[in-house]
């Protein structure tokens, strides 16, 4: 057999692995990797996932090697058709239980445990947007020249080397305190802007409705002079 339909088959082999990595990719906000690194990340995906078909199907696996036949001089590799849709859905799992590990720090676990103080997230600009942030979170957020931009967030960038933000409802706050309002949509912050600092707020508390607070005042001297009630009196 060519050397090339060898390596094709191993590389089918493989595939469910790269497969489950490329989903991880896409759905987890990982660490720069080389290309190494990603081979061997794509591998141990493989091996799990096979190691998981094999436990749930009692020691089969998706395909057959069978032995060379004359004139042939390689063993080939044959597919089960059936077999691949268990195949992939087990990639399919795996890659979104990774993706789940990593977005909602299951590293946490170990943390407890004592065996590491590392995040499952790229950076603790990971950690403090997607763990301690809310939805609709308020920022206000620090630039050079004593000026400061108040608003909701709503998306972020990826990796803290971008830092970049966009907010909405935004505000101007110029050193001297005056705010002015921005009318539109919102307001990107790209990596020129230069931020500071990006302070997390918290929610302004509502006042109570004026009646509220009348009622509320009106109910002191009336309870004072319950006692003088012809009720009470009985």
């Amino acid at each position: 057999m060519p050397t090339s339909v060898i390596a094709l088959q191993i590389l089918l082999i493989l595939l469910p692995g790269f497969a489950a990595a490329y989903i991880v990719q896409l759905l987890a906000l990982r660490g720069p990797q080389t290309d190494f690194d990603k081979v061997i990340e794509s591998c141990l995906y493989s091996v799990l996932i096979y190691a998981c078909f094999v436990f749930f199907t009692h020691g089969f696996l998706p395909f057959d090697i069978l032995a060379a036949q004359p004139p042939a001089t390689e063993a080939t590799i044959l597919w089960h058709r059936k077999a691949l849709l268990g195949l992939g859905a087990i990639t399919l799992v795996i890659a979104l239980l990774a993706a789940v590990y990593v977005n909602y720090d299951g590293n946490r676990i170990f943390r407890r445990l004592k065996i590491t103080e590392r995040t499952a997230r790229r950076s603790i600009w990971n950690d403090i947007f997607q763990g301690e942030a809310s939805n609709n979170q308020l920022v206000q957020i620090e630039l050079e020249g004593n000026r400061s931009l108040m608003g909701v967030l709503t998306y972020y960038s990826d990796a803290a080397e971008d830092c970049s933000l966009f907010v909405e409802q935004a505000r101007w706050i110029a050193a001297d305190g005056t705010i002015e309002i921005v009318p539109g949509l919102g307001v990107l912050l790209t990596k020129s802007s230069n931020i500071k600092s990006i302070s997390f707020l918290d929610e302004p508390r509502e006042d109570p409705p004026e009646d509220f607070e009348v009622a509320h005042g009106a109910a002191d001297p009336i309870a004072s002079e319950a006692p003088a009630s012809p009720i009470v009196g009985q």
